[in-house]
């Protein structure tokens, strides 16, 4: 073992204080050049999950990968939850590593000509995805405010799945159950989030403990679950030494169970899009709603079934979302077709809307240095994640000096001129 290896496991301890601490020990090191040095290299990743939602890295940890990794900057946003904001900053800073915050909400469309219709949510129609960046910190505490009766509402809906679940496993002598599985692979005591994949991930465990690793899970998954498991996928369960092994075992099971487990999110876990806008715009926040797309048969990222989201409403949806006070919007150009980068793209700039690059990071397989379809989109994308940072240093100081605030919209129209204007306060 390295000599700081126990160290880098240390910044996903269960304390705060320790996972910092560890972060203050890598830095020392660097500095007496016990660690290498890593230089910048002039990217940018706005979109990490940390284990107050799912992931494998807490906020100390993201922004290790990040330091590791030589991003400039990095964002931390989790599910229904800013409870790792303040870690993150603060870890980000000893390591020289540029924040930004945000979380991500869902929000339903059932009172807007758009009801009943599928937006980027596989698992329920009339409700989308919106992550929400640019989180000012004077603004954290009343953000928590409105997530924290939006995360009770879910725990309702986790414990109805969780029993879903653990019926189809009492079949092969197991159980399953929320308070005593769930709660502990998640953050949920410390203001964190519980997602659909917390109750898999802690089947995970749960099938693992029971079956053991490698070909006695394979043939319990294959021969009495009766799930097709792809090749890869074999190959990623029988390396029984693999660090990663149970996220690799709950990506399978996410394939098979979420459909099965699924329940549709009420209300209370779903504000309505027309009043959730207007409000995070006020506390100095950048709501977007992130670009799914229909997936054709020739799926460009190659691992995903074909499938119908939201480009037949694509239109409408922008009037809407431009209506009820949206100013920003995200997509990943290299997840979708260059036609339907370029219609969304049209739209944004009709609508005036801040472009924000919408890579979702949540796994261990997941690289933290983005893909781009060519230098101009990375030149173009990192400039609108440093005049997000920029954002947040004024919208912290003044509400009213938000970049999609009416005050600096009067005083600097033009977006382009405002995204440089911002860029440069964060530089």
């Amino acid at each position: 073992m390295g000599e700081f290896d126990k160290t880098i496991e240390q910044l996903n301890a269960w304390e705060r204080d320790d996972r910092l601490n560890a972060v203050r020990e890598l830095k020392a090191a660097i500095d007496a050049g016990k660690l290498p040095k890593v230089e910048r290299l002039g990217e940018c990743d706005n979109h990490i999950h940390s284990t107050f939602s799912f992931s494998p890295y807490s906020p100390s940890m993201i922004a290790w990968k990040a330091y590791q990794v030589g991003l400039d900057t990095c964002g931390i946003v989790d599910h229904e939850s800013v409870a790792g904001i303040l870690e993150f900053r603060e870890a980000c800073e000893i390591l020289g590593v540029v924040p930004t915050a945000g979380f991500e909400v869902r929000m339903h469309w059932d009172n807007t000509p758009l009801a009943g219709k599928k937006f980027n949510n596989p698992d329920q129609l009339s409700v989308g995805y919106f992550p929400v960046h640019g989180v000012p910190v004077r603004s954290i505490d009343k953000i928590e405010e409105f997530l924290q009766p939006i995360r009770k509402a879910r725990e309702i809906r986790n414990r109805k799945m969780t029993v879903t679940i653990d019926r189809e496993l009492s079949a092969f002598g197991m159980s399953l159950d929320f308070d005593r599985d769930v709660i502990p692979v998640s953050r949920w005591e410390q203001k964190g989030n519980i997602t659909e994949r917390h109750i898999l991930f802690a089947t995970a465990q749960l099938m693992i403990r029971e079956c053991g690793k490698g070909r006695p899970l394979l043939d319990f998954l294959t021969d009495k679950v009766k799930i097709k498991v792809p090749e890869v996928n074999r190959g990623f369960l029988m390396d029984v030494e693999s660090p990663i092994y149970t996220y690799d075992l709950t990506n399978l099971l996410k394939g098979f169970f979420s459909e099965m487990m699924y329940q549709n999110a009420s209300h209370d876990e779903t504000p309505d899009v027309r009043d959730a806008v207007p409000f995070l715009n006020s506390l100095g926040c950048l709501p977007t709603y992130t670009y799914l797309g229909d997936v054709r048969g020739d799926s460009v990222t190659g691992d995903k079934k074909t499938q119908k989201f939201e480009d037949d409403i694509l239109d409408e949806m922008f009037e809407c979302l431009h209506e009820y006070g949206m100013r920003a919007f995200s997509y990943a150009p290299t997840r979708n077709a260059p036609d339907q980068v370029a219609r969304v793209r049209a739209l944004c700039q009709k609508y005036d809307m801040l472009e924000i690059l919408g890579e979702d990071i949540n796994q261990p397989r997941q690289s933290f240095i983005m893909t781009y379809t060519d230098d101009r989109d990375r030149e173009f994308f990192n400039d609108a994640t440093w005049a997000i940072i920029g954002h947040e240093k004024l919208a912290n100081e003044d509400l009213e000096q938000s970049i999609i605030s009416d005050t600096t919209i009067a005083k600097i129209p033009d977006l382009k001129e405002r995204i440089a204007y911002y860029k440069n306060a964060a530089r």
